[in-house]
């Protein structure tokens, strides 16, 4: 899966100026990020949270995204070509997978949602053992994220409220370390992961 780094790029500075100049972004971590294939795990309450991370990170970030998202006009050519790869959450197929496998093996940044989806009431979640797989068979390491105001900015099921502050903050990178192929193990990983990105804070 192909990117150009030019037009995604532009698309990213587009997606910063809407939200510096509307939601204050500003983001904490970023620059601690490790070169190489990463996961970048935050949580999710909003539509905003993919581009609200994505802006802050001066690489090339593919994302998960619902297949039913990906509908002409707009959505079958503007999110491939902005790395979104389309997934069924009720039964994702080995071609999701494969696309993911190979967005790491190529060293690129892949932005997964430990939750699986957008929560409700704005709370941290339980995460799915899915990225802990991903990770385990990958060996790439997984930078909890948090963001703070994008549920308050685009709420679930809610309309889009200007001149809310957006936050975003990078944690320390985690490394799966359990059985590749023990199912609970996944778990433990993921709970690891909910409960690092619970511990960040922005002041």
């Amino acid at each position: 899966m192909k990117v150009s780094p030019f037009w995604f790029h532009a698309c990213r500075l587009f997606s910063y100026f809407f939200f510096r100049t509307f939601h204050f972004i500003q983001g904490r971590g970023m620059a601690d990020l490790p070169p190489g294939p990463l996961i970048l795990a935050p949580n999710h309450a909003s539509y905003f949270d993919p581009p609200a991370v994505g802006c802050l990170v001066p690489r090339v970030t593919y994302y998960l995204a619902k297949h039913t998202l990906f509908q002409p006009p707009i959505g079958s050519w503007l999110l491939p070509s902005v790395g979104s790869v389309p997934v069924n959450q009720n039964s994702p197929g080995p071609s999701s997978l494969k696309r993911i496998f190979e967005v790491l093996q190529n060293k690129g940044t892949l932005v997964l949602f430990p939750e699986g989806s957008r929560t409700f009431d704005g709370q941290l979640g339980r995460g799915e053992p899915g990225i802990a797989m991903i990770a385990a068979r990958s060996g790439t390491p997984v930078v909890p994220v948090r963001l703070f105001g994008a549920r308050e900015a685009l709420p679930r099921g809610g309309s889009w409220k200007p001149f809310r502050p957006i936050r975003v903050v990078f944690g320390t990178p985690l490394r799966f370390s359990g059985n590749p192929r023990n199912r609970e193990d996944f778990q433990k990983f993921a709970d690891e992961i909910m409960a690092a990105i619970g511990r960040l804070r922005w002041d």
